[in-house]
């Protein structure tokens, strides 16, 4: 009844404050990670040779959207260098800060690592280059412990922690909904005396029935990698292309590499089963046209592995 005692411009006033808050009630949209981001992500020329609107790969998309399962608690990159692994993790760091906020722990291999990923690939270029997060987070600041270098603190309730693989202070304390663990394989075996990094990083998780967990590493030596025992312990996908010749679906192989007289430059791809010559063009067509298929059991982890021969950016000469 206090309505009838509002003025004219009092009770429009109210409207617009009726509207923001039905408005804020609302649940985010439905979307994959892969739809997020080709929607809303920008790369800028600092760091991208690419600038402009991101456009996800085909691999890069049955990844991502493996993210957005929920069946899947944990996904396992073991991937070449220039294919976007790093960008995969920011994107997803991207869309919580968007649309789902929760508290993340991004873990690299060593704390200036950490340092150097918050400042040059989240600071100067996710949150600057995508209009949707622009002003998600306030400026870091060293007396404000709500946003360091290390430590984020972003609207909805969600925050974003950076860390050292060799600094076991950055792994205890807050319980955490996803980790982000980048380069695995840079990382040491042990957090000073407190044991591995990943697996004190995991039990930071336990309180989320929806916990992610996120490998993603280039690969060392074979039998000495820690990013190919975990890749084993999953469902280990690997990406099937098709001849643009003959149709038959494979996997990218170096031993089908083939170049003549010494010369790199003449190097293209041997078809596995009907010996055409692919040449980079009708490689980055097969790759367009490709889709991941498991080769074990899925048991709530997501394995991925690719090699560097699927990048669209490189030559098979490079």
């Amino acid at each position: 009844t206090m309505i009838h005692y509002l003025t004219q411009h009092q009770r429009k006033e109210l409207k617009v404050h009726l509207r923001k808050a039905m408005t804020s009630l609302k649940p985010p949209p439905k979307r994959s990670l892969s739809e997020w981001a080709d929607l809303e992500r920008r790369l800028d020329s600092q760091t991208s040779s690419q600038p402009g609107r991101w456009k996800s790969q085909s691999y890069q998309k049955g990844i991502m959207d493996s993210y957005s399962d929920p069946h899947v608690k944990e996904i396992v990159v073991m991937a070449g260098a220039q294919l976007g692994k790093s960008e995969i993790l920011l994107n997803i760091i991207g869309m919580h800060m968007h649309l789902d906020p929760c508290p993340l722990l991004m873990l690299q291999p060593t704390v200036e690592m950490a340092q150097s990923f918050s400042k040059d690939r989240i600071a100067n270029g996710l949150l600057r280059s995508t209009p949707c997060l622009q002003g998600k987070f306030k400026e870091a600041r060293s007396r404000d412990a709500n946003n360091t270098t290390m430590h984020k603190v972003f609207s909805g309730g969600g925050s974003l922690s950076l860390t050292g693989a060799n600094s076991a202070a950055g792994l205890a304390s807050r319980p955490i909904r996803v980790v982000l663990a980048d380069e695995v394989d840079r990382m040491p075996t042990s957090a000073g005396s407190e044991g591995n990094p990943i697996q004190l990083a995991r039990k930071r998780t336990a309180t989320f029935f929806n916990r992610k967990i996120v490998s993603v590493s280039t690969p060392t030596n074979k039998n000495a990698s820690a990013i190919e025992d975990a890749y084993d312990a999953s469902d280990q996908r690997r990406f099937y292309v098709p001849c643009k010749h003959c149709n038959e679906s494979q996997t990218i192989k170096w031993s089908h590499v083939r170049w003549f007289d010494n010369d790199p430059m003449t190097a293209a791809y041997c078809c596995d089963s009907c010996g055409a010559m692919w040449n980079d063009g009708e490689r980055r067509w097969s790759i367009a046209r490709g889709e991941w298929k498991a080769n074990e059991e899925f048991k709530g982890i997501a394995g991925f592995h690719i090699s560097g021969l699927y990048s669209p950016w490189a030559s098979l000469s490079d």
